[in-house]
């Protein structure tokens, strides 16, 4: 098995119960938080080389929970568990972490995801204890080991020559985007899914009913037929199934092609990348917007989205995808000046509501 070679850092504290652990990874941070979120993925590398890990519960969102055992021929070692506080896609997990044989020690863990380089991801995870004394229990039973191993083998499950579709390419992309998505339709409460959008004559319930049926409608041009959605009496639901479907096409594109007579043929990975998971990203600004939320898609997406999006200006209003730009001065920020391109308006706010 081959390694980045990249050192792993474990920093007990001597102020307080605190245990660090810096570990750099030769991928972006989308890949290595799907490796901590993905419950396949994470079985496959988390521990010793000696141990497997077995899932066995997994609800990995803000709020969610999880549990897993470690096991050595099917024989079961050690059990954990615990819950997710907060899940912010490719930036960072918290999370509690309790061994089931000392149910009174939970540790408190931090883990975030920083892009240090072109395709450089440094991982840093921080663990708070009660006392000290069960901090070195830690120290001294050994983790060490199964840390050093399970990064190692981490860094094989994200080399470019093994690592499967899950943590590569376009189905990182599509998790990370569909991510952001998810958490906004999850915190919609159902009076919600009526309130306008800023897409003219849409509700914040139109803007997922799109998102869903052409993607599907879509997949036809595979040979992929996913079954139909009863989206408007509960869309998280079907949301989320959706995100599924098209996840697992995504995870095992099994070499299938996608026919469009407008895109032509493409693998259909490739296809879903281009036309599906960039119109996730960008009706997030929609969704956010119709919430009551501040949307960001990151300026540096969004400049560079513009800058590819400009020159096809007039194929682009033809097309009746975009309304007429909306003016905006030349200090607005990038998301902005990308918004006002295909027709928002980068100020709209949802109506007030009567009290």
């Amino acid at each position: 098995m081959t390694t980045t070679g990249y050192d792993t850092r474990i920093i007990a504290d001597e102020k307080v119960p605190t245990i660090e652990i810096i570990r750099e990874f030769d991928a972006e941070p989308a890949q290595v938080f799907r490796a901590h979120i993905d419950p396949a993925l994470y079985a496959q590398w988390v521990g010793p080389h000696a141990l497997s890990t077995k899932i066995t519960r997994w609800d990995a969102r803000t709020g969610g929970a999880w549990a897993f055992a470690s096991e050595s021929d099917g024989v079961e070692i050690a059990a954990f568990y615990g819950s997710f506080h907060e899940v912010r896609p490719s930036e960072r997990i918290v999370w509690t972490f309790t061994y089931t044989g000392e149910p009174d020690g939970v540790a408190l863990e931090t883990v975030t995801f920083e892009k240090v380089g072109e395709r450089r991801t440094r991982l840093r995870t921080v663990s708070v204890v009660a006392d000290f004394e069960t901090r070195d229990g830690m120290l001294a039973s050994g983790m060490d080991t199964g840390v050093r191993e399970g990064y190692d083998k981490l860094d094989h499950l994200l080399a470019p020559e093994s690592a499967p579709p899950a943590v590569a390419g376009p189905a990182t992309r599509h998790f990370e985007d569909a991510a952001r998505f998810t958490a906004l339709v999850e915190s919609a409460s159902p009076g919600d899914w009526g309130r306008p959008s800023p897409v003219p004559e849409w509700t914040a319930l139109d803007i997922v009913r799109h998102l869903v049926e052409w993607s599907r409608g879509f997949l036809g041009g595979a040979g992929i037929e996913p079954a139909a959605l009863d989206i408007a009496s509960d869309p998280v639901a079907a949301w989320k199934r959706h995100v599924a479907d098209i996840q697992g096409i995504l995870d095992n594109p099994a070499g299938r092609v996608l026919s469009n007579p407008h895109t032509g043929d493409q693998p259909v990975d490739q296809a879903i990348d281009n036309f599906y998971t960039p119109d996730i990203w960008m009706h997030t600004w929609d969704l956010a917007k119709a919430l009551g939320y501040t949307p960001d898609l990151g300026e540096q997406r969004c400049r560079a989205a513009l800058e590819g999006m400009a020159p096809m200006d007039r194929m682009l209003r033809e097309s009746g995808q975009y309304g007429p730009a909306v003016p905006v001065g030349e200090n607005a920020t990038a998301q902005d000046k990308l918004m006002a391109f295909i027709g928002r308006d980068p100020a709209w706010q949802p109506p007030a509501t009567e009290s």
